[in-house]
């Protein structure tokens, strides 16, 4: 007798040997036992996971006369013929090559015939989504309404092809890829029937290559048992099919997670070399990080695919890292898995991945962080008042007090874009002298007033435009002279663009002339100066480089006691 392939030698004949559909069997056969049949059935799903199995099952068990519950006798000369697949009322028909409406319209003169053996006429159509708009419509009214002797079960592995007419004149069933775990008990099974000596860590390698469907894992059986003449060992399949043994993922993993970028880069260069896909070789590593992460953060929890021996290797594997860490590896090869489809150089991604997880940063606790800014506050609150302040390149270093040659920071404060605010360098009391006022012109607020009257220019505009009110806010007024009113900016350059613009500087200048009598035009001034010597002030660069900040205002600090 010729050999049979694994495929078609372990096809089940009941419905109890279909795998990972026990939703749609149960249902079935609660049909069956109480009459309750379908006029057409839909049987959606991917390839290889039991839609034509099931409905051939179905249609056994439909005709079988010796049939006393929901499964075929499997004795009869119908379940006989049912199953070598020369039963007559069983019609099973590719619509990938018969989806012109011509042959529609056989069916549809076919389905008036009494069947010949059975209480039924069977019509299996798989692969129903490659037939014609046309065949679709020719097909609706019998589909619709069929002789009580003929029933219809369609197959397709992509149902959003089908129109809505037809999805709402059948039964559906949604057939799902069948789980890993699964998948490796019934290929134990199979290999210890079949007498075949395999090693355990070929199975997780063929089911990840047969992406849940239990045809093309047994398809791949078979390339392998031949492969390796009779023996399935590990290295050998993995080399069959392109992928990367479990030995190289792990010891890969390790060096990610050890920090050690020799050994990464070299198990990456090791893959390339031996032709093996690197897009697999990612996605195991993000696999096997995976349950190292699940592992680690949750240290009971029992994941179905794992023995408790890997469990435990996979805790082991975990120890010399943080929850946080793995978390950080682990993201960032689910970032290059996506880069790497795109790229024209998925190896350079790989690599930069490599390096980048092996030399990742030390997690910095946001308290110890805080910690030394609140200590950075202390020391410039202890700072000498007048005179000389201290220089330090790092703030929040310690560091002892010493004199110093380097004036003391302006009296500005700089606004950083930061978790916390800057805190405001000392000033001296001499620093707080302000020039005489310019002599007023009629009209014209006096100096302590203007402040007051700016700000409901500010409120004005604020209340018409929010945004242009928000810059506004950010900046102060110099003096009015000869009918300008003149406001010093200083903020980056977003802020200058909008004052710039026509019908902005048009509303300001109409809400500073209702509440100024004497300004005829606001003039906008530049605080560059005011605002180098912030940003170059040693505590605003220690504070920006610590908290990778930027400044984006610099505003004057009101005397002591304003606003209170």
């Amino acid at each position: 007798m010729s050999y049979q392939v694994l495929a078609r030698k372990w096809r089940p004949q009941t419905f109890e040997a279909v795998v990972g559909q026990d939703a749609i069997t149960r249902t079935l056969k609660n049909a069956l036992v109480s009459g309750r049949i379908a006029h057409a059935y839909l049987f959606a799903g991917p390839r290889g996971i039991g839609k034509t199995t099931t409905a051939r099952l179905l249609a056994k068990a439909l005709l079988c006369p010796e049939r006393s519950g929901p499964e075929a006798c499997g004795t009869c000369t119908v379940c006989v013929e049912a199953q070598a697949g020369t039963l007559v009322d069983i019609v099973e028909i590719d619509a990938a090559s018969n989806r012109k409406i011509d042959d529609v319209r056989a069916i549809r003169e076919n389905v008036k015939y009494a069947p010949a053996r059975g209480r039924y006429k069977v019509y299996i159509i798989d692969e129903v989504h490659q037939l014609t708009a046309d065949s679709f419509d020719a097909l609706l009214k019998t589909l619709e309404e069929p002789p009580a002797h003929v029933i219809f079960i369609l197959a397709t592995t992509d149902p959003r092809e089908l129109p809505p007419t037809i999805l709402s004149r059948v039964q559906r069933f949604d057939f799902r890829p069948i789980a890993p775990d699964m998948l490796v008990k019934s290929l134990e099974r199979i290999l210890r029937d079949e007498k075949i000596p395999f090693e355990a860590a070929v199975l997780p390698v063929v089911v990840r290559a047969a992406e849940g469907s239990l045809r093309d894992a047994l398809s791949l059986l078979d390339t392998a048992i031949a492969y390796g003449g009779g023996q399935l060992e590990a290295a050998t399949v993995a080399q069959l099919l392109g992928a990367t043994a479990p030995e190289a993922v792990r010891a890969f993993c390790e060096a990610l997670i050890g920090h050690d970028t020799p050994a990464a880069l070299e198990a990456v260069d090791h893959a390339a070399r031996e032709g093996e896909d690197l897009g697999a070789f990612v996605r195991d590593a993000i696999e096997l990080l995976r349950r190292v992460l699940v592992l680690k953060a949750a240290p009971s929890a029992q994941l179905a695919e794992l023995t408790a021996t890997e469990a435990n290797a996979l805790r082991k594997l975990g120890e010399t890292a943080s929850v946080d860490e793995i978390l950080y590896v682990l993201k960032s090869f689910v970032d290059t898995d996506a880069l790497m489809r795109e790229s024209p150089h998925p190896r350079v991604e790989l690599e930069m991945a490599a390096v980048k997880a092996t030399r990742r940063p030390v997690p910095q606790a946001l308290d110890d962080v805080l910690r030394r800014i609140d200590e950075a506050q202390a020391r410039l609150a202890q700072a000498p008042v007048t005179g000389a302040a201290p220089v330090q390149e790092n703030l929040l270093a310690p560091v002892e007090t010493r004199p110093s040659s380097r004036p003391a920071a302006p009296t500005t404060t700089a606004a950083v874009s930061t978790p916390r605010p800057a805190p405001p360098p000392p000033t001296s009391a001499a620093s707080h002298a302000s020039p005489p006022p310019p002599a007023a012109t009629p009209g014209t607020p006096p100096a302590s007033d203007l402040v007051t009257v700016w700000q409901r220019v500010v409120d004005e505009v604020m209340a018409k435009k929010p945004m242009l009110g928000s810059v506004l806010a950010q900046a102060r007024p110099v003096e009015v002279r000869d009918g300008d009113l003149v406001i010093a900016v200083s903020g980056n350059h977003f802020h200058r663009e909008m004052l710039g613009d026509r019908a902005n500087r048009d509303l300001v200048q109409a809400a500073a002339r209702r509440q100024i009598a004497s300004v005829e035009r606001v003039v906008v001034a530049e605080d560059d100066a005011a605002a180098g010597g912030v940003r170059d002030h040693p505590a605003v660069r220690a504070i920006v480089a610590e908290l990778e900040g930027e400044v984006v205002a610099v505003r004057r600090r009101p005397p002591e006691g304003e606003g209170q």
